[in-house]
């Protein structure tokens, strides 16, 4: 029996319906709009033949073992694979509920489980919290070893800015599965008020400015500079000395020139 068989998880849509009761032809019910949503639930892939006919026999499923593909049991209560799970049958999608199953396949069951990526933190982190900035400090082997966790930390940072940035509420639910043919993106559970597209911020440049510190020291007319400079620099100085003699006013000259012998 293979005890590990492929977990995956599922969307099943849930439908809350609101029902209003009226008197217009008779007591007839009428059903408004339901409210449709997703729920997350665990699903088990059993593929190999004697797990397939082990789980046959033990929940009494009266399908030809040698026609069964495949078997899906999904953790309808989400509480761990056992009793009052759902169980699909292919190609024949017939569908069945485990009432009771027997101690030892019960045991293998609870083993079951996803090898998930999840994380779970407050509202009050801000994107760049979970954006890992120290891995330009690792070594090549510390980031192989770290591949997954410095991915997942990348794109719950990316995200969470777009949905700060364009959501200005706080429930609201995403989906994105992508696979070889292409891959389907889906928003519910949210406010339609309260979406408010801003566009993408511009995008820091990938380099740093760095600016060289020039000292200059004066001797007479030239720089001196301790930074290599592609070109020379010259600054001219040029100082003129001015001597102004007023001339004597004229009663002075004349009484020079009486004065001489």
């Amino acid at each position: 029996m293979n005890t590990f068989p492929r977990i995956h998880i599922i969307f099943f849509v849930s439908l809350f319906f609101l029902m209003s009761f009226t008197t217009e032809g008779g007591d007839r019910p009428t059903v408004t709009e339901p409210e449709v949503s997703q729920i997350f639930r665990n699903i088990a892939e059993i593929t190999d033949r004697a797990s397939i006919e082990w789980i046959l026999d033990d929940f009494l499923i009266a399908e030809d073992p040698d026609l069964v593909e495949r078997i899906e049991i999904i953790d309808v209560s989400n509480i761990g694979f056992g009793r009052d799970d759902i169980v699909v049958v292919y190609p024949s999608l017939n569908v069945y509920i485990v009432e009771q199953p027997s101690r030892e396949l019960s045991e293998i069951m609870r083993s079951w489980g996803i090898q998930e990526q999840r994380r779970d933190a407050s509202n009050e982190l801000s994107p760049d919290y979970f954006y890992p900035d120290f891995a330009d400090t690792l070594s090549q082997e510390e980031m192989s070893a770290r591949q997954v966790e410095l991915v997942q930390s990348s794109i719950i940072s990316d995200l969470l800015e777009s949905v700060n940035r364009n959501y200005r509420d706080k429930p609201i639910s995403l989906r994105f599965e992508r696979d070889q043919e292409g891959f389907t993106f889906q928003i519910w559970n949210y406010d339609r008020d309260s979406f408010a597209f801003q566009p993408r911020p511009p995008a820091a440049p990938d380099s740093i400015g760095v600016y060289d510190f020039m000292y200059m020291v004066a001797a007479d007319t030239i720089i001196i500079a301790d930074t290599v400079m592609y070109d020379l620099m010259y600054i001219n100085k040029s100082v003129q000395e001015i001597i102004e003699i007023p001339p004597e006013p004229a009663d002075r000259q004349q009484i020079r020139t009486t004065s001489l012998p």
